[in-house]
Parts: structure tokens; sequence; C-alpha cells
């Protein structure tokens, strides 16, 4: 009797990972479709045939199309929170985090043109997303860099004087623009070597202790680059990876 119960619940078990497995497949298929040919442009059948599995089993998942859109940001965004709390994990300071929250997002955003691609030419512009368990997610991690703004300035090492809200969005928004210019303007390979710089554009502006962090004249030119450049190319799609 035992023996025969955990060979149910053994066989319960390896359905629940392969189900878990073949949901993740049609994610990816999907973000890889959306990014190729775009969100209005892509059918359930075209999702299916490229991750050979039969039409039926994607609304098993998902409701529709869109409901497959939005589940792509929810996932991505579990994982990207998981990563930045484990990048975060033993490091010292506010600016200290916030430097290494930079860099990890670019990182991330480098590392998913596909997702970044659909996000900001598709997912953003849907009034739904706003409801969505993904749109919650962003705005926890909106909350986190506020957080270590606030952090900073207990700390003493960003001027109290500092409006945090709007720095959480200049930040962010200088994050987003490399990216623009990067994944959908394909102006830049790699999105990383902005960390530096944005980081260092920032801080020089809102640490109490002037001076305190050495960066290059070059690296303020290259962020004065990276925010004021305005490009005459229009945005391209990008080949699937």
């Amino acid at each position: 009797m035992q023996r025969a119960k955990r060979l149910g619940s053994s066989s319960l078990s390896k359905r629940t990972v392969q189900s878990e497995q073949k949901r993740r497949l049609i994610l990816k298929v999907a973000t890889e479709v959306f990014a190729e040919r775009g969100f209005n442009e892509t059918t359930i059948s075209q999702i299916s045939q490229k991750a050979k599995i039969a039409e039926g089993s994607i609304y098993h998942y998902f409701e529709n199309k869109e409901d497959l859109l939005f589940s792509i940001p929810e996932e991505r965004m579990e994982i990207f929170l998981s990563g930045l709390y484990e990048n975060l994990e033993g490091v010292e300071g506010a600016l200290n985090k916030i430097r290494k929250l930079i860099w990890y997002h670019l990182n991330f955003y480098e590392k998913n043109r596909d997702y970044v691609l659909i996000l900001l030419q598709n997912i953003r512009l849907k009034p739904r997303f706003t409801s969505t368990r993904a749109y919650a997610l962003i705005r926890d991690f909106s909350r986190l860099v506020v957080q270590l703004i606030e952090k900073g300035k207990n700390e003493g090492s960003i001027r109290k004087d500092v409006d945090s809200k709007l720095l959480r969005d200049a930040i962010l928004g200088s994050i987003e623009h490399v990216t623009i210019r990067g994944s959908i303007l394909g102006r830049l390979t790699k999105l990383t070597p902005a960390a530096t710089p944005i980081y260092a554009f920032f801080v020089s502006g809102i640490q109490t202790h002037a001076g305190s962090v050495s960066v290059p004249l070059q690296q303020f030119l290259e962020m004065k680059n990276l925010i004021t450049e305005r490009s005459t190319q229009k945005p391209r799609k990008m080949e699937p990876h």
C-alpha cells in the first residue's frame, strides 16, 4: 500500500514537472515569435508550430494570445527579482547596492533582448497590462529602488533633500533609454558598459561627500551622449535568439 502511494506520488510529481517544462517552452517560443513578427502579426498556430506542440496544448495553459503575452513578463520579472536579490546580498552600503542594481538591470536586458523588445513595443502599450501580476512585480522593483535611495539618506551617503521617487525615475529612465538604443534601434551591441557612467552621472549630484566617487571625465561624456543623443533610425525587429 505504502509503495503504491509512493509510486503514485512520484508519477504525479513527474507529470507536474513535465507540465511546467512545457509551459516554459511555450513562453520561450512565444517570446521569440512575438519579437520576430510582432504581437498583432503572430498567431497561436505559428507559436505551436515552432514549439512543435499541438495548438490545443497552448490553450490548456493560456486563455488566449493576450494572456500568453502577459504571462511572459510575469515569468521574466520573477527571474529578474530573484537574481537581483541574490546579486545584492552581501553588498554593503546603499550606493554600492544602487550601482550593482544598475549593472544587473542592464545585464538582464542585454541577455533577454527578445523579451525587452516585446516589453517596450507590445506589452506596455496594452491597457490591461496595469492590472496584471507582472505589472505588480514591476511596481515591487520600483519600490525597491526607492527603498535603497531612502537607505542611502539614512546612512548619510545620499543628501536628505533628494527627491527619492524623482531620482528613481531618472535612473530607470536612463536605463530604459540605453536599452532602447541598444535593443530596439540596434545601436549598442552591449548594454552593461553604460552601468558605470549612469551611476557616476547620478551619484555625483546626490552624494553627501563630493568627490568620493572617482570617475574619469570620459565616462561623464559617455553618459551625456547616452542621455542626449537622438537617433534618426527607425526601430527594427530583432533576429530571434
